[in-house]
This record gives structure tokens, C-alpha cells and sequence, in this order.
């Protein structure tokens, strides 16, 4: 009679130990099914959804697909504009702000160049422009082949608020402006 428990005590081990087994295969095979994609999200919707975590406010009216208008209340006074486009024949992300000026009138143009470039050496990201219309403009580019994740869009976005509160005074007064948005 031990012979036989002895016998059997290994084959019902051995029945327990598969059981167990096949039954942790089994909740393995239902947690590895693959859950279905999350819808990936447009350019706009990535846009806006960094912008809403920086306290800025978009403006939908002025918006588009590959465009958006932000408004940021800048901490120390004062709206800026920040328009944020996505270039996808070059792939590429541009910021840009305008409303520093228009050169068309101003009679000490070669002192605003030479304002505007000694300012690009300065500032750490983005640069400054005059464009067709003559309009001043300050831009910030970089490859969109890689997604940008909050902590950049949070420092080039707020670099670029900030450089923009600093310089837009200066430029508007050499360009006799009343400082100020």
C-alpha cells in the first residue's frame, strides 16, 4: 500500500504542477491580446493639447489643420501672439511672432538691422526677420520627423514668449512706436 501512495503522490504532483500551469497560460493569453490603437492625434490636437498645459489659449477662429494661433498672457504683462505652423513639405515646425513693427516708414533702417543681428547673437533659440512686407518677425524652426515632447514645446514656446516681451519694446522704439503690444 506506501507503494502506491508513493507512486501516486508524484503523479498527482505532477497533474497539480500542469493544471496550474495551463491555467497561468490561459491569463497570460488574455492580458498579451493586443489592445486596439489609440487614434493618433492631428497636428492641431497635439498642438493644442501642449499649448493648454502652458496656460496659453488658442485662438480657433484664426486657426487651420497645419496652423494654430496661440495667445499667451505673459506673467509680467501683456499678450503675445505665437502662431505655430506645420511646414510638411519640409518638414518642419515653425513658431512665429510678429507684431514688433513694419520697416516701410522707418528712415534709420541700417540701425534696426543692426539691432536686429546683434539680437540673433544674443538670444539662445530662434531668430529675428523682416519679411517681404517689411514686417519684423521673430521664428523658431526644427524638424518635425521626431515628436516634440512637452518639456521642449514648454521651453521653446516660453523662450520665445520671453525673448519677445524682452525685445519688443527696444525694436518698436527704434522704430518710433509707442512701446507696448
Amino acid at each position: 500500500m506506501k507503494r502506491r501512495w508513493v507512486a501516486t503522490i508524484p503523479i498527482m504532483l505532477t497533474l497539480f504542477v500542469v493544471q496550474v500551469w495551463a491555467e497561468q497560460a490561459q491569463t497570460e493569453n488574455k492580458q498579451a491580446q493586443p489592445r486596439p490603437p489609440q487614434p493618433r492625434l492631428t497636428f492641431a490636437d497635439s498642438v493644442k493639447r501642449s499649448l493648454q498645459r502652458v496656460g496659453a489659449t488658442i485662438d480657433e477662429s484664426k486657426s487651420a489643420a497645419e496652423m494654430v494661433v496661440s495667445n499667451y498672457s505673459d506673467p509680467r504683462g501683456g499678450k503675445i501672439t505665437i502662431v505655430i505652423v506645420n511646414d510638411k513639405r519640409k518638414n518642419m515646425v515653425g513658431f512665429y511672432i510678429y507684431n514688433f513693427g513694419n520697416l516701410k516708414n522707418a528712415t534709420n533702417r541700417e540701425e534696426i538691422y543692426k539691432y536686429l543681428l546683434s539680437a540673433n547673437d544674443a538670444i539662445t533659440i530662434g531668430s529675428f526677420f523682416v519679411d517681404t512686407e517689411q514686417d519684423i518677425g521673430y521664428k523658431y524652426f526644427f524638424s518635425n520627423t521626431q515628436p516634440l515632447n512637452q518639456a521642449a514645446f514648454e521651453s521653446v514656446y516660453l523662450t520665445m514668449a520671453a525673448v519677445a516681451r524682452d525685445r519688443r519694446n527696444e525694436i518698436r522704439q527704434l522704430l518710433g512706436l509707442p512701446a507696448g503690444n
